[in-house]
C-alpha cells in the first residue's frame, strides 16, 4: 500500500516521516547520513586530487639570449619545445610554448627576454615583468656562470618581480656551469667540474644569492649539455612551489631528472594541501561552536558557565 507523501497538508519531510516507513530505525538512519557525509569528503578529496594531478603549470623562463634556456628546458623536461601562440606584451612579443605528452597535463613555458640590452628596451622589459609575473606559477631565471654584468637584472628582480615572490617563487639557473674557468679542469668521465671550477661556481652562486636577495637553495649551478645539477634543480624548483603545484612539474620533468625525494615531497604536499583545506574547514565550524558557547555561558548560571568557559579555554589552547 503507498503510504500519501503529506499529513495533513504538510510535506512529509525526514523529521516527521514515520520511523516504520523506510523500516529504519534512528540509529540506521544517522549510519547512512554518516556514510553520505564519509562519501561527500571522499568525492571532495578524489576532486582536488585529480585537479592538482591535471593541473597545467605556467613557468617564465627569464635571461638574456644566450644563456642558453631553450637547451635549459629541453634537459629539465625531455621534450622538444613545440611553440603553440605568440602572446601580445606591448612593444614585444613573447612566446608560450607548450611541452605535452600523451598522459596529458603539460606545462606552458614563457620565453622572457632579459633586461640589460639598452636602457630604452630595460623600461619596456620591466612593464612587461609587472603584468606577466602575477600570472606565472613560477619563475625560472637564467644567468650564465660566466655573466659578470647583471645589475640591470638585480635591479628587474627588485622590482618587478620580488613584490610577487609570495605567489609566484623564483629559481635561479647559473647555466653552462662547464664553460666557468678553468674550463679544462672538467671532469668529461665524471660529467662534473674540477675542484677550481667547483669554489668558481659557489663564489658565484653566492654572489648571486647576495646580489638578488634570495635563499641560497633557490639558486643552483647546472650545465644542461653536460645533464649537470638537473637533479637539484628539479628539487628546487619543487621545494619553492606551493604544495598544490609540485605534483605537476614533477609529473613533466624529465624522469632521470626526479629524485626520490623530490616525489616523496610532491606527494606529501598534496596531503598537506589537503589537510590544510580540511582544517580550513574544522576552524569556520570551531569559530561557530565557540560562539554559541559563549552565548550558552552568558545565559546560564554561574556553575554552567565555568564548566563552558572551561570548555572554551580547552578548545582554544
Amino acid at each position: 500500500m503507498r503510504i500519501n507523501s503529506t499529513i495533513k497538508g504538510t510535506p512529509m519531510t525526514d523529521e516527521n516521516r514515520p520511523a516504520d516507513t523506510e523500516g529504519d530505525s534512528p540509529a540506521l538512519s544517522t549510519e547512512k547520513q554518516d556514510e553520505r557525509d564519509q562519501q561527500e569528503i571522499r568525492d571532495f578529496i578524489q576532486r582536488e586530487i585529480k585537479r592538482i594531478r591535471s593541473y597545467t603549470p605556467k613557468v617564465g623562463v627569464f635571461g638574456v639570449t644566450g644563456t642558453g634556456k631553450s637547451s635549459l628546458c629541453n634537459a629539465l623536461f625531455g621534450r622538444e619545445i613545440a611553440p603553440v601562440s605568440d602572446v601580445a606584451a606591448g612593444t614585444r612579443d613573447l612566446q608560450e610554448v607548450l611541452l605535452t605528452d600523451d598522459e596529458g597535463g603539460g606545462l606552458i613555458l614563457v620565453d622572457v627576454p632579459g633586461v640589460g640590452e639598452n636602457r630604452e628596451r630595460d623600461e619596456e622589459y620591466l612593464e612587461l615583468y609587472r603584468r606577466l609575473v602575477p600570472e606565472l606559477d613560477l619563475v625560472l631565471w637564467a644567468i650564465k656562470a660566466d655573466d659578470r654584468a647583471y645589475a640591470s637584472a638585480v635591479q628587474a628582480y627588485q622590482t618587478a618581480v620580488k613584490p610577487h615572490e609570495g605567489t609566484c617563487p623564483v629559481v635561479f639557473a647559473v647555466t653552462q656551469a662547464d664553460k666557468i674557468e678553468p674550463c679544462r679542469e672538467w671532469d668529461e668521465r665524471r660529467r662534473q667540474p674540477g675542484a677550481r671550477q667547483k669554489a668558481n661556481l659557489e663564489e658565484k652562486r653566492q654572489h648571486i644569492v647576495r646580489e638578488f636577495g634570495l635563499q641560497g637553495n633557490h639558486v643552483v649551478a647546472v650545465s644542461a649539455e653536460e645533464g649537470y645539477n638537473m637533479d637539484l634543480l628539479i628539487s628546487a624548483i619543487v621545494s619553492a612551489l606551493p604544495n598544490d603545484k609540485k605534483a605537476s612539474l614533477v609529473r613533466e620533468a624529465k624522469e632521470e631528472n626526479v629524485t626520490i625525494e623530490a616525489i616523496a615531497e610532491s606527494e606529501i604536499g598534496i596531503l598537506d594541501y589537503l589537510s590544510q583545506q580540511m582544517n580550513k574547514v574544522l576552524f569556520h565550524a570551531k569559530e561557530f561552536l565557540i560562539e554559541f558557547a559563549t552565548e550558552a555561558a552568558k545565559r546560564y548560571g554561574s556553575h554552567v558557565s565555568k564548566l563552558i568557559i572551561a570548555w572554551l579555554a580547552k578548545k582554544r589552547g
